[in-house]
């Protein structure tokens, strides 16, 4: 029987977090972590095994806010102990759902990744469409989830309120690797920035582009985005470092047949926080890191 990929990340999961510790305890190595993870959409049906995940990571991962991750990364606070920054991409109204119901309960501070077009939608059809149309790249509106829905300002607003931080996420959702021209990159990572500054009265310091693997973003992207944000968040898989303001992130779910966001089971996130798949993504960690130094 052929055992898949995700299986074996799943049963190595215990092995690997009790040799870590091991090791840690032997003062071989230090299991200091500074690691991120993206969601994107909780389905309503999924709110109680989100917070149960969230529950059984708080168990090995001390939950930090975005400021903490901040002063880590900056080098300004050393990091210490094992340390996870929640991140939600695109700007679901299910995350401030999730927001209110399940991370404020927790004390669990997160930054949402909003693009600043679908925030923009007061129009229920037009955000199904900009979904179709931009973040799902689908033919039809049958295949969404019937809650699928954007927040707005207000929404944000609120998120503001209960003390999470807001992030840019592209003006359009446009793949920043396939646009050459200055002035549209620049409306795309600098503009709809400034947008979101302006309506919201806050300082926008994060930028996540868009589909987060290597091949989505290119040396003209990140030139323009390193003037203008100081950190750059991506979707490779890694550890984070002090003076790396090239964040790496851990993917949380993948889309089913279906396009609802499944999330992966505890055990499968847990051994990719522990590093498991790290080395699968070593290439891609070494370009986007060049990045910095051109």
């Amino acid at each position: 029987m052929i055992i898949s990929k995700s299986e074996v990340l799943k049963r190595i999961y215990y092995p690997l977090k009790i040799t870590k510790n091991i090791i840690e305890l032997l003062g071989i190595a230090s299991n200091d972590s500074l690691r991120v993870l993206i969601y994107h959409d909780i389905a309503p049906y999924d709110y109680d095994s989100f917070e149960k995940q969230l529950r059984w990571l708080s168990r090995s991962w001390n939950f930090i806010t975005p400021e903490q991750f901040s002063a880590m990364v900056s080098g300004h606070e050393k990091i210490k102990g094992r340390n996870l920054l929640i991140t939600f991409d695109d700007g679901f109204l299910s995350n401030r759902i999730v927001a209110e119901k399940i991370l404020n309960p927790m004390r669990i501070k997160a930054i949402f990744f909003c693009i600043s077009d679908f925030i923009s939608i007061y129009n229920e059809r037009e955000a199904k469409q900009f979904i179709k149309d931009r973040i799902c790249l689908v033919k039809s509106f049958e295949k969404l989830p019937i809650h699928w829905k954007n927040m707005n300002w207000d929404d944000l607003s609120a998120l503001l309120e209960q003390g999470h931080t807001i992030g840019a996420h592209t003006k359009s959702h446009a793949r920043l690797s396939t646009i050459s021209d200055t002035e549209e990159l620049k409306s795309e990572i600098v503009y709809s920035a400034d947008l979101i500054e302006k309506k919201l009265g806050i300082e926008i310091e994060h930028f996540a582009y868009t589909f987060g693997d290597i091949n989505s973003i290119n040396q003209q992207a990140i030139d323009i985005a390193r003037i203008r944000f100081r950190y750059i968040y991506s979707g490779i898989r890694g550890l984070n470092r002090a003076g790396n303001y090239g964040i790496y992130r851990d993917t949380s779910a993948e889309q089913d047949s279906k396009l609802n966001y499944y999330v992966y089971s505890n055990h499968l996130i847990g051994s990719f926080l522990e590093g498991a798949a790290d080395v699968l993504y070593n290439t891609k960690r070494k370009k986007f890191l060049n990045f910095y130094k051109s």
